[in-house]
């Protein structure tokens, strides 16, 4: 997700407590913020999680649904979310 400008500090403190309160949750195998090197604005999670149904708990917990009403006035563009399947 993209931060508008200005408010890149207060989207990393954000999303460093969803980090934290997401690590405690069942099934959680590893959860890791990330922003990119070329654009201080473009943030991004790295998550591996136990199962689908986890993943899925993940994406209706009260922390999320609470991130996602904080972000909604900060977040410049759509936020993409990709998941992936491990085949190797």
């Amino acid at each position: 997700m993209k931060a508008k400008p200005g408010y890149e500090a207060t989207m990393q403190a954000e999303m460093l407590n969803v980090v934290a309160a997401t690590r405690k949750e069942q099934g959680c195998i590893q959860y890791d913020l990330h922003v990119s090197t070329n654009d201080p604005t473009q943030f991004g999670y790295y998550e591996i999680w136990d199962s689908e149904e986890s993943l899925a708990r993940h994406a209706n917990a009260e922390h999320m649904n609470a991130f996602r009403e904080f972000r909604k006035d900060m977040v410049d563009g759509p936020v993409v979310i990709e998941t992936y399947r491990k085949i190797a």
